[in-house]
């Protein structure tokens, strides 16, 4: 007999990293918080990347009975996402393709540090998202070390140092860096006119060193012990009023 599969992705049960990764904070509140969604929007949805894995993918698919996922991006490649229901092209205006008011649930995964204008986004999810909708989000905080190495290499120059972190990661998964809305203080200062926001702080440094275990391993110990501005993950859920 065929055993099922277990459930649960494996971090969960990796007591090294349960309480300090951003996949369980950010994934599990999103996948909840979509249980009680009837439109959610994946704001940068990109190609959906995150489905070659198929050991993981189920857990980034908000997809389910009685919802329905949009995906928006500036990228025609967003169309070719398996991961939602339908795509919607945000124009050169920057103007969201969405309803006032239409959306339940927003999320973004590793967006908000390729933002170029932090007010004119912050400004397009309060317009439509509902009131009491919820925005779910991580993204690499600006004073992590990951952050301090990609905004001193030149952006045209991140997928050369990223074949060397990331062999699997492919360049057109690359995109460039800008960082305007990537600390606490800057995060306040955009949200908390119109929603209640919380900030978390989480690392996950050793991902880009997987190459090498040993490293990997010592920047596990090490990074939950680092100030937590420098670690390099920020989730971030903001409720609007």
């Amino acid at each position: 007999m065929t055993r099922p599969s277990p459930l649960g992705w494996n971090e969960i049960f990796d007591s090294g990293k349960s309480g300090w990764d951003s996949i369980v904070p950010f994934l599990g509140v999103a996948q909840a918080l979509a249980g009680e969604a009837g439109t959610v929007v994946d704001v940068g949805c990109g190609r959906g990347s995150m489905a070659d894995d198929v050991d993981s993918r189920v857990f980034h698919d908000l997809r389910g009975p009685g919802r329905r996922v949009i995906g928006i991006d500036l990228d025609q490649v967003g169309a070719k996402n398996p991961l939602i229901d339908e795509f919607r092209l945000i124009d050169d205006s920057q103007h969201w393709p969405l309803d006032d008011g239409s959306v339940d649930l927003g999320v973004s995964d590793f967006v908000l540090e390729h933002v170029d204008d932090g007010p004119a986004f912050v400004s397009e999810l309060a317009r439509t998202l509902r009131p009491g909708g919820v925005f779910v989000a991580r993204t690499i905080s600006r004073y992590s070390p990951l952050s301090a190495v990609a905004r001193a290499v030149p952006n045209e120059k991140h997928s050369r140092w990223l074949r060397v972190l990331q062999p699997r990661r492919q360049e057109r998964d690359v995109f460039p860096t800008r960082y305007l809305m990537n600390t606490d203080k800057d995060l306040h200062a955009l949200f908390d006119a119109q929603f209640d926001l919380v900030v978390l702080h989480r690392v996950g440094l050793e991902q880009y060193l997987l190459r090498w275990p040993r490293l990997a391993r010592i920047m596990m110990a090490v990074e939950p012990r680092l100030p937590k501005a420098m670690q390099m993950t920020l989730v971030l859920y903001a409720r609007k009023r």
